[in-house]
């Protein structure tokens, strides 16, 4: 294997640890991120969070300001015969034993992890080549993993129908000037000068938390910021999920799934979705479009039907760029 680099540190280090609170992780990102010079973004290290968690390298329930390291998993990408996806914890001594494997009897693919401007770089993503599907669960023994036949898709049957959660108190105190409302047609949140219309609102409580809740019919009910806006968008009748075929041979049932930035997956959609590839989804118009490759077309009318969306597919574009997997 490569040259550790700072994502690859990073994950090592959640690695050893296991678990611990959100906010104490998203410290240390931005202390090692500091430490090498990186000059990052507002809101990086949550960025960087949530795309470990759709890597499949952790669980974390922001709520309970909690994570944990996700377990070693081998599984298949959905319909890519000959390639498998190692996700989970890295620690030294399974990046170790990968090292060794490889340079012994396993086919390991190395695909450096992604680096943005303003972003702390991701872990390397690692998959395993094979000639026999049926050996796959012996290969994840002996690597000491749990093998999944394809993660992603069994993922998407889980997926739950979206719905707001428990009733919750509204704005108040110094919260009041804090108040802001989903706009749908900017799709961001923006100053409120009230909060009595139906809607997805956030405002900072008593302990500078950042609340998110969706009001309806005069009564707030707590949600996630993923969630939330889904929610909002369903209410209108808006659309914020695409699926374009591909145009090889035999290839015609998976695709590029597109959503808008501004309207990201909620995390375990965003899991399924990134697991079609085990890579983080590509942008596009500007920064504004998140594009997730290798998506059946199954899987994509799974998470709109989760999201309340109504999938919009798009036609088919000859030589689209993508990556090859």
């Amino acid at each position: 294997m490569s040259t550790e680099t700072i994502g690859d540190l990073l994950l090592r280090w959640l690695s050893e640890r296991q678990s611990g609170s959100v906010t104490a992780l998203r410290e240390g990102v931005r202390g090692t991120a500091r430490a090498y010079g990186i000059d990052t973004a507002e809101y990086a290290d949550w960025d960087w969070v949530r795309e470990l968690s759709s890597l499949g390298f952790l669980d974390a329930d922001l709520r309970a300001d909690r994570w944990s390291a996700a377990p070693l998993v081998l599984t298949r990408l959905p319909f890519s015969d000959g390639l498998a996806l190692i996700t989970g914890a890295r620690p030294a001594s399974v990046r170790a034993a990968l090292g060794s494997a490889a340079a012994d009897w396993l086919e390991l693919l190395e695909i450096p992890g992604e680096t943005r401007q303003g972003a702390v770089p991701l872990p390397a993503t690692l998959m395993v080549q094979y000639d026999d599907a049926a050996r796959l669960g012996e290969l994840a023994t002996r690597l000491g993993a749990s093998y999944v036949p394809c993660a992603a898709l069994q993922l998407g049957a889980l997926l739950p129908r979206l719905q707001a959660g428990a009733e919750a108190a509204p704005p108040g105190g110094a919260g009041l000037d804090t108040v802001e409302r989903y706009d749908l047609t900017a799709r961001r949140f923006v100053p409120a000068g009230s909060h009595s219309e139906d809607g997805l609102y956030r405002w900072r409580g008593a302990d500078h938390a950042l609340l998110v809740r969706l009001l309806r019919k005069g009564r707030f009910s707590r949600t996630e910021r993923e969630t939330g806006i889904y929610l909002e968008l369903a209410s209108h009748s808006e659309n914020a999920v695409r699926w374009r075929p591909e145009t090889g041979p035999g290839r015609s049932r998976l695709g590029r799934l597109f959503v808008d930035r501004n309207a990201p997956l909620p995390p375990l959609h965003a899991r399924a979705a990134t697991l079609c590839t085990g890579l983080p989804p590509m942008r596009g118009n500007q920064g504004q479009t998140l594009a997730y490759d290798n998506v059946p077309n199954v899987l994509a009318e799974a998470i709109a039907a989760s999201l309340l969306q109504d999938l919009q597919i798009l036609p088919p574009v000859a030589a689209a760029p993508g990556r090859a997997l």
